[in-house]
């Protein structure tokens, strides 16, 4: 046991980043620091670059390297750097229980380093990666200062108001002082809880009654009360301190307003607007303004602001609405246009696009034509129809700056909606075969009219040819369900001359590139208490095919009174390759064994084909473990079937059809395939791994034989229940056969097989001596290096 954690451990030092020369990287760090202090951060950045080149779990030196970026106006570089330094050093991060045992812990750097790396993610606007950071610098020191206060920052843009209660309560939980009590209040007046604001401004003052924030946040909430003597007396004793206080000057602008003074109110504004303009000052003087009829000063200070914001719609809007009362309607027009442009794709604002619209059509009249956008056009008049089409599906869409009364299509009326602007438009042509032309007309509000003429150029008629490739379909499209799942996931092509426009199944559009011919599709569709799917494909001429499908659960009787449970086989046929020479075998093979399959209880068959590297990657290190999680897999058999490589001293390798010859980087490693295994879950029984494929090696293997025992008996519940991890391989070092004997036999093993089950045991012996009688090949079986073994065995069990 003691020399297997060894082992292990060496292993997992293998795989970590190089982290060495301990004195050395201190050293080094100490250097980049007293640089940094000194203000030299391009020479502080290159050696801590040197810190990481020692050591890449420093997260001391990429803090440090990310602070020096900052300063040398390097935010991308600063920003990898933070985010590696928060990596490395996330309590919850999955690499920190990796590296838990390698990174010298100081609470006091990481503490910082959260710090300041949320405050340079808020600075990015990354608020969510900031409030995550900041999150932890106060997991470490829940009465830390500068996070307490940046976080605030963050929770408020992120406006989590309530989250970001519970942070000012830290506040003032770790010091009880006037700046923490407003700002608990301030978060309280943005929830509206106005009675809890105003009791905590006031606790604020409690402690401070010169705190001058609390004063006038006291004046606006007394605005609201109604208390206007409270608030006024708030203002006043903030302005005898401090005059041209802005804050101060605002509130007593709003208590003069609400008691209907409002030359002191705008008097108050516009020192606030001198002094400190902003869109706050402006739009309330503009306020005062219009209440006061005075429509000209208002849009001047609407103008102001969108100077700076030109393309928010509301002061646009409002100031349309003074330039009404000033009887300016070419400008008001304007800006009603503006508003249009602006929120044209803004569906929550159609009814205030409804009423501008009513608005510019009593203030002028124009007398542009509509434009007509016709869909599908070959070119800008000739429209591609196939030539048997009896019907014409016509659509497309109108542009004008008012609504569109009227769409006929050859003097029928099309269908569109009649409260929208720039509307989209359908209708049906009959008797199309005996058309060559069509004309468009649009009519708007203002009777302008516009017309255009079409050409119609006859195109292919052929129908589209549905092919699905997953799950397997019979050639009397039947559809082979091996899983009781309510879901279904279908992947095919479609074949056809022409581009296709849509593809739906039971009503749902599958995903699918329409830029290429013969496109391949793919849907995840429900086919709970369903017996049959309509499948509809439709080119970009209209031709369009409907087939059903039918669907056959008899593959789900395979799982019933099995006691190697739920059974999956994988078989990876990779027989066409880029590099390497192409193979005519696999394809045989799984013809061969998914027939004497058959007769057996599987699950599920997953038939995978010319996978590449990144493929096999991603198959068997999250998709088939997902799958197998997911649908609760006992029993698995992997098949592979192809080339395969053995480069000493001890690497096997499969070979994915994009490998490069003797580019060892592009194989896929066996060990790959181990630790990919390693990661399924614990209750995924039983594993076998098959190998057809030439110089595959022997590493895949532990304690090799050449054959197994055939005495297992399929009821002895201690090999059944126990866990097993086996391997048989069809050649060690020896080149594999194309027509494989391999296969051919182990086949043969399952056709032939007259009891009950089989176990791949007496598989084995049949096989390894069939094989070894030719001579080239000498199979290896045995169990799997690296993946738990508990003594059982892999039953092949018969329906």
């Amino acid at each position: 046991m003691n020399s297997l954690k060894s082992y292990l451990f060496a292993v997992f030092l293998l795989v970590l980043p190089f982290s060495g020369f301990p004195q050395a990287t201190k050293k080094h760090l100490k250097e980049a620091e007293k640089l940094e202090k000194e203000g030299k951060y391009e020479d502080a950045s290159k050696v801590y670059t040197n810190v990481v080149g020692l050591d890449s779990l420093s997260y001391k030196a990429y803090a440090g390297r990310a602070r020096c970026y900052v300063k040398l106006y390097k935010p991308a570089e600063a920003l990898a750097d933070y985010k590696k330094a928060v990596q490395i050093i996330n309590p919850d991060d999955k690499m920190k229980r990796l590296y838990a045992r390698y990174v010298e812990r100081d609470m006091s750097a990481e503490k910082l380093i959260f710090y300041q790396a949320g405050k340079f993610f808020m600075e990015q606007n990354m608020l969510h990666e900031a409030d995550v950071a900041l999150r932890k610098a106060l997991e470490i020191d829940r009465v830390y200062a500068d996070a307490i206060d940046t976080e605030v920052q963050v929770l408020v843009k992120l406006r989590e108001f309530e989250q970001a209660l519970s942070i000012t309560q830290l506040g003032i939980d770790s010091k009880i002082n006037a700046p923490n009590y407003y700002r608990h209040a301030a978060i309280h007046d943005s929830l509206n809880h106005t009675e809890q604001a105003e009791k905590y401004y006031r606790y604020a003052l409690e402690h401070d009654s010169k705190y001058f924030p609390a004063h006038v946040a006291l004046a606006v909430i007394n605005v609201k009360l109604g208390k206007y003597d409270a608030a006024f007396n708030h203002c006043q004793i903030v302005l005898k301190k401090e005059p041209e206080n802005t804050d101060a000057l605002f509130a007593r602008s709003l208590v003069n307003a609400a008691t209907k003074n409002l030359p002191n109110a705008i008097d108050d504004i516009t020192k606030v607007v001198v002094a400190k303009p902003s869109e706050q000052a402006y739009t309330k003087r503009a306020e005062y303004y219009e209440t006061m009829k005075q429509y000209h000063n208002a849009a001047a200070d609407y103008s102001s602001i969108i100077k700076e914001q030109p393309r928010n719609y509301g002061f646009y809007y409002k100031r349309a609405l003074c330039y009404e009362q000033m009887q300016e309607k070419k400008l008001a027009t304007d800006d009603y246009k503006m508003v249009v442009s602006l929120i044209k794709d803004r569906e929550d604002l159609n009814d205030m696009r409804k009423a501008i619209t009513e608005r510019q059509f009593q203030l002028n009249r124009e007398y542009v034509k509509p434009k007509i956008m016709l869909s599908g056009l070959k070119d800008k008049n000739t429209l591609n129809a196939p030539a048997n089409l009896s019907t014409l599906n016509l659509s497309g869409k109108i542009t004008d700056e008012n609504i569109i009364t009227s769409v006929t299509v050859n003097s029928q009326v099309a269908v569109f909606s009649k409260d929208s602007l720039n509307p989209e438009f359908s209708i049906t042509l009959k008797n199309a075969a005996e058309l060559n032309e069509f004309s468009v007309s649009a009519t708007d509000v203002y009777d302008n009219t516009e017309t255009m003429l079409y050409q119609i150029t006859r195109t292919e008629s052929d129908k589209p040819v549905i092919i699905i490739e997953t799950p397997y379909t019979s050639p009397e499209n039947e559809i082979s369900i091996e899983n009781n799942g309510a879901e279904l996931y279908i992947q095919g092509k479609i074949q056809d001359s022409s581009l296709i426009a849509s593809i739906t199944i039971d009503g749902i559009n599958a995903s699918f590139n329409a830029k290429y011919l013969n496109p391949g599709f793919s849907a995840q569709i429900r086919i709970a208490d369903k017996q049959e799917i309509k499948m509809t494909a439709k080119d970009i001429y209209g031709n369009e095919t409907e087939q059903i499908f039918k669907i056959d659960r008899s593959a789900l009787l395979a799982s019933i009174d099995n006691p190697m449970g739920n059974t999956w086989v994988v078989f990876i046929e990779n027989s066409n390759y880029a590099h390497y020479s192409s193979l005519e075998g696999p394809a045989k093979d799984f013809m061969a064994l998914r027939s004497a399959l058959a007769n057996y209880k599987i699950t599920r068959f997953v038939h995978k084909q010319n996978m590449t590297k990144t493929q096999l990657e991603k198959f068997f290190s999250l998709e088939l473990r997902d799958d197998i999680k997911n649908a609760k897999v006992t029993s698995l058999l992997i098949w592979y079937a192809g080339h395969g490589k053995y480069v000493k001293p001890k690497s096997g390798y499969w070979i994915p059809t994009d490998a490069k010859i003797d580019d060892e980087f592009s194989y896929y490693s066996i060990n790959a395939l181990k630790a990919a295994m390693q990661s399924y879950p614990e209750r995924l029984l039983h594993t076998l791994v098959v190998t057809d494929a030439c110089e595959s090696g022997p590493t895949f293997v532990v304690n090799a034989k050449e054959d197994g025992s055939d005495d297992k008996d399929c009821k002895n519940a201690d090999l059944t229940k126990s866990k097993s991890s086996q391997v048989f391989t069809s050649a060690g070092f020896e080149l594999a056969s194309d027509n494989s004997l391999f296969t051919k036999t182990f086949v043969a093993s399952l056709n032939n097989n007259a009891d009950a089950c089989i176990a791949i045991d007496k598989i084995v012996k049949k096989v390894a001596y069939s094989v070894s009688q030719q001579g080239n090949q000498a199979p290896k079986f045995g169990k799997i290096k690296d993946l738990e073994d508990a003594g059982g065995t892999f039953f092949f069990m018969k329906k």
